[in-house]
């Protein structure tokens, strides 16, 4: 079996889930198809799974489900991007993001954000509310995922700051398994930009009322 692959019978004893809700939460488009991959084995045929994107998924799932409709789920995991057209002042006054944040993406970011924009706001704000990020290494992110002009790329990526010889430097990567660095780069801190958008339309789904697409 490939390295970055997981059967099924592996993910449902490591996760300690059934059969029928696996596919269930396949059925409600929480796991898309293209995860669910048959290959040959010598017992026959078996479904894989890319491992760690359907382990960070289960994991979403678990952690998120109680208290929500499946169908509620499936809005938060899924790649497509809530429609808004938001400030940062706004996102700040709806407690989307702190002051810190908007300092941070504010110098980076138009005036008015759509899901992508205001994603990038989002994703810096956790990490300096607790302390994992400074304000300066926050911007260095913030302009680089700002610079970036697939906004679709870069929901699946990961948002990397590295340091060399005291100078920050950021990578954006689509697939962060096959990220090489030479020895004397030190990773910094890392972003999931995925888990970063599942994270933010859950803060969206908690408001009252929802998002307000005005």
């Amino acid at each position: 079996m490939d390295g970055d692959m997981i059967s099924k019978k592996e993910l449902l004893e490591l996760k300690g889930i059934s059969y029928g809700t696996l596919y269930r939460w396949k059925r409600k488009r929480l796991i898309p198809d293209e995860w669910f991959v048959r290959k040959s084995t010598f017992t026959g045929q078996e479904t894989f799974f890319p491992r760690d994107l359907i382990l960070e998924r289960v994991d979403s799932i678990l952690n998120s489900k109680e208290g929500r409709s499946l169908d509620d789920l499936a809005r938060i995991l899924s790649e497509i991007p809530v429609e808004m057209n938001v400030t940062l002042d706004e996102m700040r006054a709806r407690g989307l993001i702190s002051d810190a944040a908007v300092s941070a993406a504010g110098p980076f970011l138009p005036g008015t954000l759509d899901f992508d924009g205001a994603l990038v706001a989002f994703s810096v704000d956790g990490p300096i509310e607790a302390g994992d990020l400074s304000l300066e290494d926050a911007m260095n992110m913030v302009r680089n995922m700002a610079a970036a002009d697939d906004g679709e790329a870069l929901r699946r990526s990961a948002v990397r700051l590295y340091r060399k010889q005291g100078v920050a430097f950021c990578a954006i990567l689509p697939d962060a398994s096959k990220a090489y660095m030479d020895a004397s780069s030190k990773l910094v801190f890392e972003i999931s930009m995925p888990q970063a958008a599942a994270a933010f339309k859950t803060r969206i789904l908690q408001k009252k009322g929802g998002w307000d697409h005005e």
